[in-house]
């Protein structure tokens, strides 16, 4: 497989790396192996990943697990060229991410089930854009970088037993990629005072359309996705920074701080300040 693979991250525990597919043709790869427990979130693309007898159907918006020491190959199903982020950890780190995942035993004690695909929840897709964001910079703050890791990491974890749901052909093809490019819109432009009808001519869509659509593929509204993103940020500065509440609340785009502490409560438990404490 021909591809440009990035390094963008590295330590003893896990390392990061940016993975665009360069392939000009359709086709299967040859026989690769896996040397270390992996995560790889699809970005974008389509395509058939075999291993052990088991085909699975990977496109963008899912996570893939793989457990080392098995071989594998990789069949693109379109033109459309895979891009992923992969996350590597070293057999130490690998256990202590398997003695923290409940949901993932029957994964991890089957000899005979060395990979899965696990569906991404907003929370988990914000925390992602959050990393590939910082450790595009020149210079990072690592301690920063490595906290987005661990949230991450602990809710897949934790959520991992969510599998995806079944699209056709036409529907990742034509619709996923749409779907994903609003998605990242949401993610980089949330405190902006967002449209239905303008994001639905992003995609090219109708808004009744785009909302069917986008409800389909994510299993929430184009506004419940906003207002997930814009919580889990304001979330992460009440957590990590010491900005008054209120101004936490405009910036992350809520137009009153009572829309802002009504909607905290309701998905956290607690008001922004608890949070902060």
């Amino acid at each position: 497989m021909e591809a440009d693979i990035r390094l963008m991250f590295d330590s003893p525990e896990y390392s990061i790396r940016d993975f665009r597919c360069r392939c000009t043709s359709c086709g299967v790869s040859g026989k690769e192996h896996q040397e270390h427990f992996s995560i790889a979130y699809i970005r974008k693309g389509n395509f058939r990943f075999n291993v052990f007898r088991n085909e699975l159907d990977a496109y963008s918006g899912l996570f893939l697990f793989c457990k080392p020491g098995y071989e594998h190959t990789v069949g693109h199903v379109h033109d459309l060229p895979d891009e992923c982020t992969i996350f590597s950890f070293s057999a130490a780190h690998a256990a202590l991410l398997e003695s923290q995942a409940p949901g993932l035993k029957g994964f991890f004690r089957n000899p005979d089930l060395h990979s899965i695909l696990v569906k991404a929840t907003p929370d988990m897709e914000y925390l992602h854009h959050r990393i590939l964001t910082l450790l595009e910079r020149p210079r990072f703050p690592q301690m920063e970088a490595e906290q987005l890791m661990a949230d991450l990491f602990g809710r897949l974890m934790n959520n991992a037993d969510k599998g995806p749901a079944p699209f056709s052909g036409r529907e990742i093809r034509h619709y996923m990629p749409l779907v994903e490019a609003v998605k990242i819109h949401i993610s980089t432009h949330f405190d902006e005072d967002l449209s239905l009808n303008a994001l639905a001519a992003m995609s090219h869509m109708s808004p009744y359309h785009f909302n069917r659509m986008f409800r389909q593929m994510t299993h929430t509204t184009p506004y419940r996705y906003l207002l997930n993103v814009r919580l889990q940020e304001a979330a992460w500065q009440l957590r990590h920074t010491g900005r008054p509440v209120t101004e936490i609340a405009f910036a992350t785009g809520f137009h009153s701080l009572e829309h802002f502490s009504a909607a905290f409560r309701k998905v956290f438990g607690k008001p922004p300040s608890g949070a902060r404490a």
